[in-house]
């Protein structure tokens, strides 16, 4: 039997496993229920662009009712306008909701709440208007009035410590998702070894496969399971988004969305492999918990780096470092790099870095793993472990 052929017999089962188990389909629907909502619920809530009304005492005036159109459609919302008789059905319907904003002459009415920016817009329109009608009066043609109205404000110029905020947000989203399915896979990797060896499976397993196989077989059947868990999660919220034109879903290019994989994948194996490997050190399932609470830590700094340092300042010392260290690198750098604060030197650095890392991870694991499951009884140090390879080594 090749290798990969028994890591797959492996992956096989442990997959099978975990799609027929209760808690996989009760998260999963959950989790699309969770993503349909985030689609359909903010629409709900906002219902469409908003509606102002103004009132005036008789027909609004064209010129009145043409400029302040015009800044609605600018501004995103809609502008209803009704007539009463005099002042005083002016000010009642303002007083009432019937209307946001009451004209009478030089004086406006405005309701207390839900006016917005609307009685502003309108004061303008009404400004504009007063000084159009007295340049006229002092002698300005037409067409020199329509050199005035085109003159518009300065350009208005970001200026934040990220160079695209949307790329930002996706870098951040990418860090998020690989916290996530970190501490839930984690856990459930470590938890299913620990279980493994509980019940002596594992010792039927390691009786025809090797040590490598089981470990990296349960690894990669957890792996899927998650991944076809976040797709649950992020397909329809992002088909919902596409469709509806929403604005938080900025244009990604190809390389960006190659350079989030790769990330995602060299940050899932760093860790992945650890939590197997704690979760071979106890003999009780109940204390897997506790002996993958320093990988789980050390998730939560680099995810809290990632969301204090790099995302408040990219270019900061700290976040160069956060980027770069490997243990912390998958979380932080995919925030750097859609800031757009990045030489490409450092990325290549870190990517190398994180490489090696890993592989180093996977190698400490399996040396882990295949000395720990062997010890049965009670909790094992990692002292221990190595204690015995070296005495292994020089008999």
């Amino acid at each position: 039997m090749s290798w990969w052929h028994g890591t797959a017999l492996v992956y096989g089962r442990g997959l099978r496993e975990q799609l027929r188990s209760k808690t996989f389909k009760v998260v999963t629907l959950l989790l699309l229920l969770l993503s349909i909502a985030a689609v359909v619920v903010p629409k709900l809530i906002a219902g469409g662009p908003a509606t102002y009304t103004l009132a005036t005492v008789g027909p609004a005036p064209a010129a009145l009712s043409t400029t302040v159109s015009a800044a609605a459609k600018d501004g995103g919302f809609r502008t209803a306008y009704v007539e009463r008789a005099d002042e005083a059905a002016v000010k009642d319907a303002v007083q009432h909701g019937d209307a946001t904003v009451g004209i009478v002459g030089n004086r406006m009415y405005v309701a207390e709440r839900n006016a917005g920016a609307f009685p502003g817009i309108v004061a303008q329109a009404l400004v504009r208007l007063e000084t159009a009608r007295m340049l006229t009066g002092f002698g300005l043609t037409g067409d020199q009035l329509s050199q005035l109205g085109s003159i518009r404000p300065p350009q208005q110029v970001i200026v934040a410590p990220t160079q695209n905020q949307g790329r930002a947000n996706v870098g951040f989203a990418v860090g998020l998702v690989l916290y996530l399915a970190l501490l839930f896979s984690g856990q459930v990797i470590a938890m299913t070894v620990a279980t493994e060896k509980a019940t002596r499976i594992s010792e039927v397993l390691l009786a025809i496969l090797r040590p490598s196989q089981v470990l990296v077989g349960t690894v990669l059947s957890v792996a899927t399971v998650a991944t076809m868990q976040l797709l649950v999660l992020a397909v329809p919220m992002l088909v919902g988004a596409s469709a509806t034109g929403s604005s938080w879903l900025p244009a990604l290019a190809a390389p960006d969305v190659a350079l989030a994989l790769t990330w995602f994948f060299l940050g899932f194996s760093l860790f992945a492999f650890l939590y197997a490997a704690g979760g071979a050190l106890v003999d009780k399932v109940t204390e897997a918990g506790s002996a993958v609470l320093p990988v789980t830590v050390l998730i939560i700094s680099g995810y809290l780096l990632g969301v204090v340092v790099v995302l408040g300042n990219p270019s900061s010392v700290w976040s160069v470092a956060a980027s770069l260290f490997p243990l912390t690198a998958p979380l932080t750098m995919p925030i750097r790099w859609g800031a757009g604060d990045v030489p490409v030197y450092q990325l290549v650095l870190s990517l190398l870095l994180t490489a090696l890392a890993c592989l180093g991870c996977i190698w400490l694991a399996s040396t882990i793993y295949r000395r720990a499951l062997v010890i049965t009884g009670r909790r094992v140090h990692l002292a221990e472990l190595f204690r015995r390879g070296k005495a292994s080594s020089r008999r």
